[in-house]
């Protein structure tokens, strides 16, 4: 009975972890650390000193000052960020497409030195609360579109990244 009860512990916090699309690279602990400080040291324009950003990459302006193995990997963090989305947002009254868009790329800087990425992705979706929604694509026809949008934090090496806790998931009307 033990090794049954152990066995299942230890399987749900396999799967619950799998659910985690944040990822750990190296020198992780400190990227963390000055992300939070760019946040705190951006939320005025212009950033207090040492820090700085640039915007690298509009999807709508199509803007992008970004090498194109940046973007690639910045789209495919993108996608494995959202991926958590059906232990979050989906699990609710919201149906995606299943097809993430990398929507903007703010790049952030300590002196002159690039410390990372702050990127916003997104995939359109459907409000099935209050429509006939069955679970088939084809019921989505009477449900109300928009996109379910957020954001994570990406060192320069692209090897750690993480969600952004001031601004989970959420699904806007207003986006397309």
């Amino acid at each position: 009975m033990k090794l049954k009860f152990a066995m299942t512990a230890i399987l749900t916090l396999f799967v619950s972890s799998m659910a985690l699309a944040d990822e750990m690279g190296p020198n992780g602990d400190k990227f963390y650390e000055d992300a939070a400080r760019f946040e705190t040291a951006c939320q005025t324009d212009p950033c207090k000193t040492p820090y700085s950003r640039q915007l690298v990459y509009n999807q709508k302006t199509k803007a992008n000052k970004m090498t194109p193995e940046i973007t690639q990997r910045l789209r495919a963090v993108a996608f494995d960020q959202a991926q958590t989305w059906g232990d979050t947002i989906l699990g609710g009254d919201y149906y995606a497409a299943g097809r993430t868009r990398l929507d903007e790329v703010v790049a952030y800087y300590k002196k002159d030195k690039l410390i990372g990425y702050k990127i916003r992705y997104s995939e359109k979706a459907w409000y099935t609360a209050d429509c006939g929604f069955d679970g088939t694509r084809n019921s989505l026809k009477e449900c109300k579109t928009g996109r379910i949008i957020e954001g994570s934090y990406v060192s320069a090496d692209t090897l750690t990244y993480f969600s952004d806790e001031e601004k989970y998931a959420e699904f806007s009307f207003l986006a397309e």
